[in-house]
């Protein structure tokens, strides 16, 4: 998506998801461009890990040839995981274009601090709440991708723990894959605290195979939409992208 006129035209905005058969995922995706370009008036463009094009390969060799000498790459990934420790330093890379092209890699959505934590938790309340989770809610599980990075199952358990004393009900972190608990068995964990009304927090950008393992394991529960364009969301998304973007302008 183009800058507004008279926007800085030497610096883009790349979203990197990590990609998804399901068309709904890249809609997610062109609508997200969209919503940050609105907010920081630069230059946003896509690209995809995994089963849609543009790779970030070949995003970064059109960014650099079309002007643009300052990217800001900020990955639509929540924790530090080998996509973010290995796919895309070698994306970088192998584009060729760090002689001609500053690029910057913003850090994973569940790092930067207090603030990103809080509007994160902000956006999956929002989504909770349109799920129809209301006061009789007396539990949740925390439903993400999972990893087989300990660090990246850290900072999920982590963001649990937080989500757990901001509502002040048990928060149980559960992963679709590669990890432990899955969604039936959190469901279980929480049935022998006592829990007798959970809700299901959705930690994805967009819906897709996982979400739909998790909907299905989850069935008669309210389960949240993925985050897609909330707009604490998209506030979150904005301020990553500035954060350097607008030193590099």
């Amino acid at each position: 998506m183009s800058p507004r006129a008279g926007a800085d035209r030497s610096t883009a905005i790349l979203l990197l998801s990590h990609g998804s058969r399901d068309p709904q995922a890249r809609s997610v995706a062109d609508e997200l461009v969209a919503a940050v370009a609105a907010g920081t008036g630069l230059t946003v463009r896509a690209a995809h890990l995994d089963f849609t094009t543009p790779d970030p390969v070949a995003a970064l060799q059109t960014l650099a040839s079309d002007g643009f000498t300052s990217v800001r790459l900020v990955p639509l990934l929540f924790t530090v995981g080998y996509h973010l420790t290995h796919d895309v330093p070698q994306a970088v890379a192998a584009s060729g274009v760090t002689g001609r092209m500053q690029v910057s890699v913003a850090p994973p959505l569940l790092a930067g601090g207090r603030r990103a934590r809080e509007l994160l938790m902000t956006a999956l309340a929002d989504r909770l709440t349109q799920a129809g989770a209301g006061a009789q809610v007396d539990g949740l599980l925390l439903a993400s991708a999972g990893s087989s990075s300990p660090k990246a199952l850290l900072s999920v358990r982590s963001l649990a723990r937080a989500l757990s004393r901001r509502h002040g009900v048990p928060v149980q972190p559960v992963f679709a894959s590669s990890a432990f608990p899955s969604p039936t068995q959190g469901l279980e964990a929480l049935s022998e605290r006592g829990i007798e009304r959970p809700a299901v927090a959705s930690l994805f950008v967009a819906p897709g195979r996982l979400t739909d393992s998790v909907v299905a394991a989850c069935r008669g529960l309210p389960v949240a939409d993925p985050l897609g364009v909330s707009p604490v969301f998209v506030e979150l998304l904005v301020a990553r992208a500035r954060a350097r973007a607008l030193a590099s302008a």
